[in-house]
């Protein structure tokens, strides 16, 4: 397959239900724009995500009216629109070509979204996104692996969900499909390699638990006293689960929300059960 063909873009076509339907097979714009396959724009060209594609990223992102959706190149709306039209949340499209962010804010207009939908004619690499809960996009392996380091410096929980392309070794939460399209979802996992003391049930004295990350895959060692074991886990935005075995030979699992530089969850074992706390050494 041609290099070219692989630098797409597309957060969209038009949400079902706008008041100007597709002129063509070929045409997703309205009188005052032609919206064609291939428009180029700044290191990809657009090509739209099919609606069942659209309808199953925000599904898997599971989005409601609590949440902010940024779309990481709009193309013409359909994704800021139907995160507002059909999950009520608010909705940020995020577009390069000022002549198609135009359109996507007449579509906006059109589908009587604009206090929950804005179009923001801009790069991807100079606009905040920070706030986002959600973040969409349909760009490039090249460019999503160019986006990671801001994606991974979100605040964890952060879903994010690509129509078409993965982010190299940052291996996906879940691989999403339909007919003709594939998508990949992510959380943004929290950070937690490093030193901390652990505080476990049945123990006199707190624990030393070493933690090293790649992504959302944990591992390391716990150590008490002068006994160490290897912990193997993962992380779900914020919350880490890990494993070991107890000095009686049975395996315990240990759950935690990451506050920062705190732990704090439980144990789950059949004679060791309880409350578990740490904190960053």
């Amino acid at each position: 397959m041609p290099a070219q063909l692989l630098r797409v873009l597309a957060s969209s076509v038009l949400i079902l239900g706008l008041a100007h339907p597709v002129h063509s097979a070929r045409n997703y714009g309205d009188e005052q724009f032609r919206l064609e396959h291939g428009h180029d724009g700044k290191d990809v060209f657009w090509v739209p995500t099919p609606d069942a594609m659209v309808m199953l990223m925000l599904r898997t992102a599971k989005v409601t009216p609590a949440d902010i959706v940024y779309d990481l190149g709009a193309g013409e709306g359909r994704i800021p629109i139907a995160a507002a039209r059909a999950f009520g949340a608010r909705a940020v499209g995020i577009e390069y070509s000022p002549e198609v962010a135009a359109l996507a804010r007449r579509n906006v207009k059109r589908a009587g979204l604009e206090g929950r939908v804005r179009i923001v004619t801009g790069d991807l690499f100079v606009e905040d996104f920070s706030e986002a809960t959600v973040v969409t996009m349909f760009l490039t392996p090249v460019l999503n692996r160019r986006l990671r380091p801001l994606l991974l410096q979100m605040k964890p929980g952060t879903r994010i969900v690509s129509h078409g392309f993965h982010m190299g070794d940052w291996q996906p939460d879940a691989t999403i499909a339909t007919e003709n399209a594939e998508g990949f979802f992510w959380i943004v996992p929290a950070q937690v390699a490093g030193e901390w003391s652990l505080r476990l049930p049945g123990d006199a004295a707190p624990a030393r638990l070493r933690l090293q990350q790649a992504y959302q895959q944990v591992s390391g060692t716990l150590t008490s006293g002068e006994r160490s074991v290897a912990v193997a886990g993962r992380l779900q935005g914020a919350t880490l689960q890990f494993d070991y075995v107890r000095p009686d030979g049975t395996p315990a699992t240990v759950g935690v929300a990451v506050d920062g530089q705190r732990l704090v969850g439980r144990q789950t074992h059949p004679q060791a059960s309880g409350s578990v706390r740490g904190e960053r050494c």
